[in-house]
C-alpha cells in the first residue's frame, strides 16, 4: 500500500511539475490596443512572432482604453496580476504609488536599457530615480488633416493662424454643412484635457506656474482657450458629444477636417477610409494653428508604455517571462518596425530609430518636426492626475452646454483645483 502511495504522489509531483513548467511558458500581457480594429492585428502579429523567437505563448488580456486604470486596480487588488501591462504615459504617477510596481533598473540594469532607447525617451516611463515604465512607442499629440476634406472645400493650404483655421473650417461647413470641420473633444474628460491644454498654451496659458507649486489656469488667457472651443461649438464648427473614437471614424468617412491625435492616426484613417496604405497620402501632419504668426505651435508629449508588477511581493529577473516580452517589444528592432509599418506610431527603439523605413517615411518627418515643440502634460507626475483631469473636464464641459460662461467655468477650475494641489504638498 505504501508503494502505491509512493507511486501516486511520484505521478502527482511530476503532472505539477509540468504544470509548472508549461505555465512558465505563457505570459499574460494586459493592455488595450489589441482590443482596437486598426491596431489589433498588428499587436498580434508582433506577439505571434515573440512566440516564435521564444516558444513563450502570449495571453492577451485586454480591455478599452477607458476602462485600463480601473480593470488593472481590480486585477491586482484580486491577485490575477499580468506579467506584462501596457499604460498610458501620464497614468504613470497614478500607479508609481503602488508598492507592486517593478523599477525597470533593478530588473535590466539602467546601462541596458539606456544603450537600447535614447535616456530622454526612457524619461517618459521614469518617476523619480525609478525607471516604472520602458517606452514602447513615443510622439505626440498633435493635429492631423484631412485633404480629401480641404481639396472638396477648395482649400489648398494648411491655415497657420486660429483666424485663419476658423476660415478654413467655415469653408468646409458651407461645402458639406453635415460635417464637422474641427472634431473637438467633448465629452471625455481625458480628451478634453487634452485639446484644452493645447489650446491653453496657444493663447499663452498653463495649468500650474512653470515650478508647479500652484495653480494658475484663472487668467485671461484661459479664458480665451475655453471661450474659443465654446465658440467653435455654437457656431457649428464642431459639435457635442464627440470623443476621441468618433472623430477617428469621421475623419475617416471625410465628414472631419481637423481633429487631435497621436501618430496612430494614420492606422485610423487606413482602417475607417477602407483604403488602406493607400489613404496615407491624404492624413497631414500640420502644427496647431498659433494666435499669430511665428507664435510657436503647441502639442502634448505622449506615449505608451510597458510595466511590471510583483507577484507575492517577488521583483521579478531578466528571465522571467514578462519581461523577456517587454525587452522584446520595447528593445527589438523587429516588432517596432512591425508596429511602425502597421500604424505608423513611431519607435523608440535606437535601433528601429535609425532604420531606413522610418528615416525616409514622409508621415514620420512631418509628425516628428511639429512634434519638437511638444510640452509635456501638466498633469502628468501628480498622484491627484484622475481627479484633475475630472474638475478640468467637467468645467470645461459646463462651457461647452452653455451651463457656465468660459469665466465662471476657469474660475471653478482654479477653486476647485487649489485644494488638490494643496495635498500633493
Amino acid at each position: 500500500m505504501f508503494k502505491k502511495l509512493a507511486v501516486i504522489m511520484l505521478v502527482l509531483g511530476m503532472s505539477l511539475a509540468l504544470c509548472g513548467l508549461a505555465s512558465a511558458k505563457e505570459v499574460v500581457m494586459f493592455g488595450w490596443s489589441a482590443e482596437e480594429g486598426a491596431s489589433k492585428p498588428v499587436i498580434h502579429d508582433m506577439l505571434k512572432h515573440f512566440t516564435q523567437k521564444s516558444g513563450i505563448k502570449v495571453k492577451w488580456t485586454g480591455a478599452a482604453w477607458s476602462n485600463i486604470q480601473k480593470n488593472l486596480f481590480l486585477k491586482l487588488r484580486s491577485k490575477q496580476t499580468p506579467d506584462a501591462v501596457q499604460l498610458q504615459a501620464r497614468w504613470l504617477p497614478t500607479f508609481a504609488r503602488l508598492p507592486q510596481i517593478v523599477d525597470l533598473n533593478q530588473v535590466f540594469g539602467k546601462e541596458y536599457l539606456e544603450s537600447k532607447v535614447a535616456p530622454g525617451t526612457l524619461g517618459l516611463g521614469r518617476v523619480g530615480d525609478r525607471q516604472l515604465g520602458l517606452p514602447w512607442v513615443a510622439g505626440s499629440v498633435g493635429m492631423v488633416a484631412n485633404l480629401n476634406v480641404l481639396k472638396a472645400a477648395g482649400v489648398s493650404e494648411l491655415p497657420v493662424t486660429i483666424d485663419e483655421f476658423i476660415e478654413v473650417c467655415k469653408k468646409v461647413k458651407k461645402a458639406k454643412p453635415n460635417s464637422v470641420p474641427y472634431s473637438l473633444n467633448s465629452k471625455n474628460n481625458n480628451g478634453i484635457i487634452l485639446d484644452f491644454q493645447i489650446w491653453l498654451w496657444t493663447y499663452g496659458g498653463r495649468l500650474f506656474d512653470h515650478e508647479a507649486k500652484k495653480v494658475v489656469v484663472n487668467s485671461p488667457e484661459s479664458v480665451k482657450a475655453v471661450q474659443f472651443m465654446v465658440d467653435m461649438i455654437n457656431s457649428g464648427l464642431s459639435a457635442k458629444d464627440i470623443d476621441r473614437p468618433d472623430s477617428r471614424r469621421l475623419f475617416g468617412q471625410e465628414e472631419v477636417a481637423f481633429y487631435f491625435d497621436a501618430p496612430v492616426a494614420k492606422a485610423f484613417g487606413r482602417k475607417f477610409s477602407g483604403k488602406g496604405p493607400a489613404y496615407d497620402k491624404v492624413i497631414a501632419p500640420m502644427a496647431t494653428p498659433v494666435v499669430k504668426k511665428g507664435d510657436t505651435p503647441r502639442s502634448v508629449q505622449w506615449g505608451h508604455l510597458l510595466v511590471m508588477f510583483k507577484k507575492d511581493g517577488k521583483i521579478p529577473t531578466k528571465e522571467d517571462v514578462g519581461a523577456k516580452l517587454i525587452d522584446y517589444l520595447g528593445t527589438d528592432m523587429e516588432p517596432q518596425l512591425i508596429y511602425f509599418k502597421g500604424t505608423g506610431l513611431f519607435p523608440v527603439a535606437t535601433a528601429a530609430l535609425g532604420s531606413e523605413a522610418v528615416k525616409k517615411d514622409p508621415y514620420t518627418s512631418a509628425w516628428t518636426k511639429h512634434a519638437q515643440t511638444a510640452l509635456r502634460n501638466e498633469l502628468a507626475g501628480w498622484k491627484s492626475t484622475a481627479d484633475m483631469t475630472n474638475v478640468i473636464g467637467e468645467e470645461v464641459q459646463a462651457a461647452l452646454l452653455g451651463n457656465k460662461s468660459a469665466k465662471e467655468a476657469v474660475a471653478d477650475m482654479q477653486k476647485r483645483l487649489e485644494p488638490l494641489m494643496a495635498k500633493e504638498k
